[in-house]
């Protein structure tokens, strides 16, 4: 496949045209058009002298998704399903909150994590997503959100959370682009407020998480209060110990001066004993964290149940009197299979016989 145009940052493009014998203000326009203007066509790029748009489109590829899929939720949660120029698919979703949209993007095609509760797992890493791939998930979501934009909302905006498929630190180099591309006032334009990374803090991603410099929010999804515990639920996150997790998380919120998010899964039997919460609890006391407690989302061919409402008020007392601030999170989007990787497996055919996707 060919490179697309939204690989690259939008300072880039200036030096590029200028490699290439053209007037460096061309870079601006190109770009211009990509981020800002959201255009998919270089012939529409009216601006570019028709020979300049023969020859980027030689080199580079203007877009890299095509939906195939949009599902709409009874809350309003809206399931897209891309088809990339390989074949390959990936999910997002738009979440209508109380008082904006957030987008959840993927960072790759599958995931290599091998996470118990996530059906994106199942099926094992493909490939890592590009920046331009990424960056494209959102503008698709943005133009869905301006053709059928939520009442309530407004102009508020969008945010954008990197927690559909795949790890974005397994994926580093690319996520970081992206990034650059999201904030900068030249790309999106978006607030480093409105952008938010989630990671199973892998071992080898927590180097990257050191590196990062751009403050934007952070979750880390723990999976249980011990090495043990966490190992079982997150086999391959796992091998970093719980304490390395959380004192990198510790390091990025001193260094961003923002607090970061654990996200911990409510598996019945498992995750959500009250002793988890207790070691949780003295895990996470008077440090730079919040808790967000997330019932299992059930997928269709396990046997792994979510948690009762009882117990999980119970869980998020423990945390409470504690002094830990551990807020509900309930996932949208249920009955279309709005559990990352759900919608992708349905249309490869893996899960169909069990349970037929909602119409």
């Amino acid at each position: 496949m060919k490179p697309l145009l939204r690989d690259i940052v939008p300072d880039d493009w200036p030096n590029l045209m200028t490699a290439r014998g053209e007037p460096a203000y061309r870079g601006r326009q190109l770009a211009h058009w990509l981020f800002r203007q959201s255009e998919w066509s270089l012939e529409t790029m009216t601006n570019l002298p028709a020979s300049l748009r023969e020859r980027l489109a030689e080199d580079w590829d203007p877009t890299g998704l095509e939906v195939v899929e949009r599902k709409v939720a009874a809350d309003g949660t809206r399931k897209f399903l891309f088809r990339l120029r390989d074949a390959q698919t990936v999910e997002s979703v738009i979440i209508p909150m109380e008082n904006h949209a957030t987008f959840c993007i993927s960072s790759q095609v599958g995931c290599a994590m091998a996470c118990r509760f996530c059906a994106t797992a199942r099926g094992g890493l493909v490939r890592g997503l590009s920046p331009g791939e990424i960056v494209e998930q959102v503008q698709r979501l943005a133009a869905d959100l301006v053709d059928n934009p939520f009442p309530q909302h407004g102009d508020r905006g969008f945010n954008v959370v990197f927690m559909g498929m795949g790890e974005p630190l397994d994926n580093y180099p690319a996520v970081r682009t992206a990034l650059d591309i999201f904030t900068a006032p030249e790309g999106l334009g978006l607030s480093v407020r409105r952008v938010q990374l989630s990671t199973s803090a892998p071992p080898h991603g927590l180097v990257h998480l050191d590196a990062l410099d751009l403050p934007v929010g952070l979750t880390i999804s723990l999976g249980g209060s011990d090495d043990a515990a966490r190992r079982k639920v997150m086999p391959v996150s796992g091998k970093a110990s719980v304490t390395e997790a959380l004192d990198a998380a510790e390091r990025f919120a001193r260094r961003s001066g923002r607090r970061v998010t654990v996200a911990w899964v409510l598996i019945d039997g498992s995750t959500d004993q009250l002793e988890q919460a207790e070691n949780l609890a003295r895990l996470t006391a008077n440090r730079p964290f919040k808790v967000n407690l997330i019932p299992l989302n059930e997928l269709d061919d396990d046997d792994l149940a979510a948690t009762g409402s009882e117990r999980i008020l119970a869980f998020q007392r423990v945390l409470a009197d504690a002094g830990v601030p551990a807020f509900i999170r309930v996932s949208g989007g249920r009955d279309i299979g709005a559990a990352c990787g759900q919608l992708r497996r349905r249309r490869q055919g893996r899960v169909d016989e069990i349970a037929p996707p909602s119409s």
